[in-house]
């Protein structure tokens, strides 16, 4: 592990945990907008509909966040402390944090219908994930070489077939992340985010036994 990890790590665990604090709200004050329906104590409460999409976007950028997180620890080894190397922290982790604050409407009872909010919302949640996606792998295999792995993880890895069906398969996750954003078909984007949510899912559980991965 690099000397100056311990310091940079810390700068990301301040900015994702910000970003999970921001989704946990807004998963907070659904539940309190449905307390508030059911009792009928907030008239302005009575004729919201949650549905289905906006809560599945908010778990697909939690689980997101988790995968992103794991991906800068197995880079531990080669992040310091230089301004480049802050700088790009501050970028990603920071677009992160303005996704979050996107999926979910600061004052819920102003959409009757939180489908028309995912609507308008959804291109820029969706393709924020996507381009920093895309800009974490960019610096992965610019690091390929420093993060390569060790003896134990290469074996642990060629032992495992789950493992390696499941990497392949969250190359799949480019395209699905491309085809929400633009969708406007409201069982395409449902069947895309689980698509997007199991294949994160299978590759954490198949990625348990690689020794630093899980």
């Amino acid at each position: 592990m690099h000397p100056q990890f311990d310091y940079i790590f810390e700068l990301f665990t301040l900015l994702i945990g910000l970003a999970v604090a921001e989704m946990l709200m807004g998963f907070s004050r659904i539940l309190k907008l449905r307390a508030r329906r059911k009792a009928g104590v907030d008239p302005s409460a009575i004729n919201v509909r949650v549905g289905w999409l906006v809560p599945l976007l908010g778990v697909l950028v939690l689980v997101d966040l988790g995968t992103f997180w794991s991906i800068v620890w197995t880079m531990r080894g080669v992040l310091d402390m230089r301004t480049a190397m802050i700088f790009g922290v501050l970028v990603l982790i920071g677009g992160y944090y303005l996704v979050a604050t996107l999926v979910f409407p600061d004052e819920p009872e102003m959409w009757p219908d939180f489908d028309a909010y995912f609507w308008q919302q959804k291109r820029w949640v969706v393709g924020g994930m996507f381009l920093i996606n895309v800009a974490t792998s960019a610096a992965g295999l610019a690091l390929g070489a420093a993060v390569s792995p060790d003896e134990a993880q290469a074996a642990a890895i060629a032992a495992n077939p789950l493992f390696l069906a499941s990497t392949l398969m969250i190359f799949l996750n480019y395209p699905a992340f491309i085809w929400l954003t633009f969708s406007k078909g409201k069982r395409v984007c449902i069947a895309l985010m689980l698509f997007i949510l199991a294949t994160q899912v299978l590759y954490a559980v198949s990625a348990w036994s690689i020794p630093g991965l899980a």
